[in-house]
């Protein structure tokens, strides 16, 4: 059995942590301005003399529904991109195991692994 030389670890993954941590912190924040700043226009033109409801529905609908469909769009990048990251990962160490297994069979289990699974091995 031959040993491998160390090697350097990687700060990829905490950088990737802190950075997903760090987006959805903005993102949350961006979610809370944005419902703030419905809730100061609907205020604002409640005082402004807009006594009909539809002028304030009309009004707070359209800022809130580009609002909504802004912030469901961060948040289902994010969503897409951290489960590809983790399938990437997946990835990669089933083709890590994949290449230990390979590195260290003899010539009889790898002629068995072909005669067993021949589409593998075009």
């Amino acid at each position: 059995m031959s040993t491998q030389p160390n090697q350097p670890q990687s700060c990829t993954k905490t950088q990737d942590n802190a950075t997903e941590k760090f987006r959805i912190q903005k993102a949350f924040q961006l979610s809370v301005f944005g419902l703030a700043l419905a809730a100061a226009l609907v205020c604002a033109l409640l005082f402004a003399g807009w006594k009909g409801a539809a002028d304030v529905t009309a009004v707070v609908g359209l800022f809130t529904s580009v609002l909504g469909t802004l912030v469901g769009a961060f948040f289902g990048l994010q969503i897409g991109s951290a489960g590809k990251a983790k399938a990437e990962e997946r990835a990669d160490n089933a083709q890590k195991k994949a290449d230990a297994l390979g590195a260290a069979a003899d010539e009889t289990t790898i002629g068995k692994a072909k005669l067993l699974y021949p589409d593998l091995f075009r």
